[in-house]
């Protein structure tokens, strides 16, 4: 019976080995004791604790790893990045301290981590993969021409630069999100917003296209002073090619950039149509690399979300900043929180934010300002993909009861 009890037991530790060691991927892992903070007493604040002890707990566990590494300027990004998701790289064994209230604003947490370095080595490999391939996302393209700026004959879409531009991005394998299979209504939007600059209409008709970016632009050329050469007449001719990327998932202008030639265009017969055909064939290349470039800073440098405050004072908008400015979930500092626009008591904002969307809303409602002697309280009304909007309004405090002293009769 023994024999068999212990036959039994060794069954089942046997099999307890095998789905351990398939949940955590054979990894060897590594126990570490970290401390964490954040700013505040609040329940979010006790969650930023615990993420920012599990991210020093990786740092002591993968740093020979991260040194190890060539540290250009790429690299330090993909490291922070990874750092920024500790979460699926360490993982709370248990709390040994806290959470408790310091310095009377600052929450800190002790706590057992264990980390896995083969899941921060592979998190690192990805991040690393997507800076340097990460360059060609989906893409619609709208410029609108004009070959003579000068003349009476108004822009126009779908010209001869937008065709040259599709054709070299299609060459270098960029996937652009066909036009022809959608309606004349939203091609005609795409049109007026490249038209007008409207980056937020632009971004709008983009997403409509599933496209992660829309390229637009203006492509013009000017006739300049004539110069003689040789007895003959040379037309002069001064093209530029003004373009803005907009990512479609949060309206961000995210390259803004006019081209010019190398030297103006000259020829006896040549037209503005010809000069913008040269310019186009001459930047197109460094066209794709910027597309690239600022594409690639979005997907590994930090998340951007567009916070609207209303009805919201200037004075209103610095307390709120000077608040938020203190958590580590905004990176940068007062550049991470950044006033775009300010016009009828709405505050356009840009947050640049390292957590989720729900913890930025959270943390938000979660804040006690004063302005002007007044307290604020802030209500998030709207919250979608990238955007959060906000209300304000007076706080209400709870009157004051006065206590009647012990042994006194109760008021009539």
């Amino acid at each position: 019976m023994a024999t068999r009890m212990t036959a039994t037991w060794v069954l089942i530790g046997c099999w307890c080995a095998i789905v351990l060691g398939q949940a955590t991927g054979g990894e060897p892992s590594r126990i570490v004791t970290v401390t964490g903070r954040a700013v505040g007493s609040t329940p979010a604040a006790e969650e930023e604790a615990k993420l920012d002890a599990l991210r020093e707990a990786v740092r002591q566990v993968c740093g020979a790893f991260i040194n190890a590494q060539t540290e250009t300027a790429d690299f330090e990004v993909v490291r922070d990045k990874v750092l920024e998701q500790p979460v699926g790289l360490a993982r709370v064994v248990k709390v040994v301290r806290g959470p408790v209230v310091i310095d009377g604003d600052i929450t800190e947490v002790q706590l057992t981590a264990e980390v896995f370095p083969v899941r921060f080595e592979h998190k690192w490999a990805e991040f690393a993969h997507i800076k340097q391939r990460e360059g060609n996302p989906r893409c619609v393209v709208m410029i609108v021409q004009d070959d003579n700026v000068d003349d009476d004959k108004p822009a126009e879409a779908n010209g001869s630069v937008q065709s040259a531009i599709e054709d070299f991005l299609l060459s270098q394998k960029v996937q652009l999100m066909d036009k022809q299979t959608t309606d004349a209504v939203r091609m005609r939007d795409l049109e007026l917003a490249a038209k007008s600059g409207d980056a937020k209409k632009a971004a709008a008709v983009g997403a409509a296209f599933k496209a992660d970016v829309v390229v637009m632009g203006k492509a013009e050329a000017k006739r300049g002073e004539p110069v003689n050469v040789g007895g003959h007449k040379v037309e002069r001719w001064v093209a530029t090619l003004a373009v803005r990327v907009i990512q479609t998932d949060s309206g961000a202008v995210i390259l803004s950039r006019t081209y010019e030639p190398s030297k103006p265009y000259a020829s006896t017969i040549g037209t503005g149509q010809a000069a913008l055909a040269r310019l186009t064939q001459e930047i197109a290349p460094q066209l794709l690399l910027d597309i690239g470039e600022a594409w690639r800073d979005r997907a590994t440098a930090g998340r951007i979300i567009q916070v609207t405050f209303e009805p919201c004072t200037r004075k209103q908008f610095k307390a709120i900043a000077a608040e938020m400015i203190r958590h580590k979930g905004v990176t940068g500092g007062e550049d991470g929180f950044k006033l775009r626009e300010l016009a009828n008591e709405v505050a356009n904002v840009e947050v640049d934010w390292k957590y989720g969307l729900e913890q930025l809303a959270d943390r938000l409602e979660e804040l006690n300002v004063t302005a002007d002697g007044v307290p604020i309280k802030l209500d998030v009304i709207e919250q979608s993909a990238n955007r959060i909007t906000v209300r304000l309004r007076p706080a209400v405090t709870a009157p004051i009861v006065p206590v009647a002293p012990a042994g006194s009769a109760p008021a009539s």
